[in-house]
């Protein structure tokens, strides 16, 4: 909502973040010799989920949650990040987050050969 503080939006983003990667980390044990990305591979179960494979998932979940003026909170958690969280957890998916929305401004919404009804929910 528009009156929760930055510092809790900033906590459901990690939140949000770190729920992915949990989830993907309970897949890989359910389905150990599986990747959903790139069909069978080999030790799946030892790998942690990178940057690659993170982002997209990501940017999936940023768009179906429907943030209310996501370039205003950016730039809003940008400022009001403390500092000594940048360069750790905070700061990487505060970054995850910056990544995100500069990929859905990037987007070409004009092309008529993408299907983006399984994206935007239409």
């Amino acid at each position: 909502g528009r009156s929760t503080l930055p510092c809790v939006k900033l906590r459901a983003v990690v939140d949000a973040a770190k729920e992915i990667s949990q989830l993907d980390s309970e897949e890989r044990t359910v389905f150990p010799n599986a990747s959903f990305f790139d069909g069978k591979v080999d030790n799946v179960k030892s790998k942690t989920l990178g940057a690659d494979d993170f982002l997209p998932i990501f940017i999936f979940c940023f768009v179906q949650a429907k943030i209310e003026r996501p370039s205003a909170l950016c730039e809003l958690l940008s400022v009001m990040c403390d500092p000594r969280k940048m360069s750790g957890e905070t700061g990487y998916y505060l970054a995850s987050f910056h990544a995100a929305l500069t990929h859905i401004h990037e987007l070409d919404l004009t092309e008529n050969d993408r299907d983006l009804s399984i994206i935007f929910d239409t």
